[in-house]
């Protein structure tokens, strides 16, 4: 602390005759601008050139901070356990049926192989995919800030660092919002809800870790959430045009996973293949005519669930007219949870029930 308190004196004795020699220059050159008229017009002529320049150095200038760069923590080597790597804390429960029954929050709970999450730095959102656990943690021994600190030191100790920790206000005032909110800002109070955002880089993988204080759940509760980042898993395959007809002529139907936006009826990109193979089935067989139905997962009201599976039957015939399909042998017909292939119970039964079928007329 010394030798750097000494050149701070140092530097501040050396701007110091700068500084008292600019200050007695400036009557030398003011005194003349204040007794002759040539002077005093002479500002608004220099005037344009600094508003000139101010506009030039503008678009350089709104450089937003980059924020947190995973790219920029140093890797790590920790043993590590079984996903999700990290338990409730002491006294704490998962909520389910058995432990909050008729609470709707519990749908929440996630324990998938491939998901997207949006984690907060401070300054942006940054979407992690990968294998995916949250879970929300009922109990009464533990304060927010206990359960900040606690998983901030589990992560710091395997090596990894702080990405954020703070209130949802940040997240309002620099109007972000999260593409799937999920547990957060269920209902538009995300300035009073708190997060702790953590991260582990390893060799081969990203860790990324929120525990998540939600608005209007009791004060000792809280969300954990887990990604481990990876590539997709691709555990399924796009059916051809010949399987769907032999699949067709076998069974009168045949299921299709198209992705649509989450809660929506937005066909996203990545389905275009399956798409596509459909448009051959019905151009290869010009007297083929199908009925185009939608279902869902139980998650939502069966109201909603009904309503939303019509229409993505409808945007699927939708997406098949605009190739050329005639409109007469397409109808679209939507069965929202009601026709369920798997349970419900396992996040891989909800995702064999959200499917489209071909079903022939």
């Amino acid at each position: 602390m010394k030798p750097t308190l000494a050149l701070l004196r140092f530097g501040l004795l050396l701007s110091l005759p700068a500084a008292l020699l600019a200050c007695s220059s400036e009557p030398k050159t003011t005194e003349p601008a204040t007794t002759t008229t040539t002077v005093t017009t002479a500002p608004p002529a220099a005037a344009p050139a600094p508003a000139a320049a101010e506009p030039a150095a503008a678009p350089a200038a709104p450089a937003a901070p980059a924020g947190f760069d995973p790219a920029q923590v140093p890797v790590a080597n920790p043993t590590l356990g079984a996903f999700p790597y990290f338990s409730l804390l002491d006294g704490y429960v998962k909520m389910d049926e058995k432990t909050a029954p008729g609470n709707a929050s519990r749908e929440f709970n996630k324990d998938v192989n491939f998901d997207q999450y949006e984690f907060f730095d401070g300054t942006k959102l940054i979407p992690v995919a990968g294998r995916l656990r949250t879970v929300s943690a009922l109990g009464k021994t533990a304060s927010f800030f206990q359960a900040q600190k606690t998983y901030e030191k589990l992560v710091h100790d395997m090596g990894g660092v702080t990405v954020f920790e703070g209130s949802g206000q940040k997240v309002s005032d620099l109007k972000l919002k999260y593409e799937d909110p999920r547990q957060r800002n269920r209902y538009g109070m995300i300035g009073t809800e708190k997060m702790g955002v953590y991260m582990v880089r390893t060799p081969d993988r990203e860790i990324w870790v929120e525990v998540y204080k939600a608005y209007a759940s009791d004060p000792e509760n809280y969300w954990l959430t887990v990604v481990e980042k990876k590539a997709l898993p691709m555990e399924a395959s796009v059916l051809p045009a010949e399987q769907l007809k032999k699949e067709l002529d076998a069974n009168g139907h045949v299921a299709l996973y198209i992705n649509f936006d989450t809660d929506k009826a937005t066909i996203k990109p990545e389905s275009g293949p399956v798409v596509a193979e459909v448009v051959k089935l019905l151009q290869a067989n010009p007297a083929l005519k199908l009925t185009v139905e939608g279902h869902t997962d139980n998650a939502g009201t069966p109201a909603h669930n009904q309503q939303l599976s019509e229409q993505r039957a409808q945007a699927v015939v939708a997406a098949l007219t605009t190739q050329s399909i005639a409109a007469d042998r397409l109808k679209p017909a939507g069965f929202g949870q009601s026709k369920p292939l798997a349970d419900n119970a396992t996040e891989l039964g909800k995702a064999k029930n959200r499917r489209v079928e071909l079903v022939r007329q």
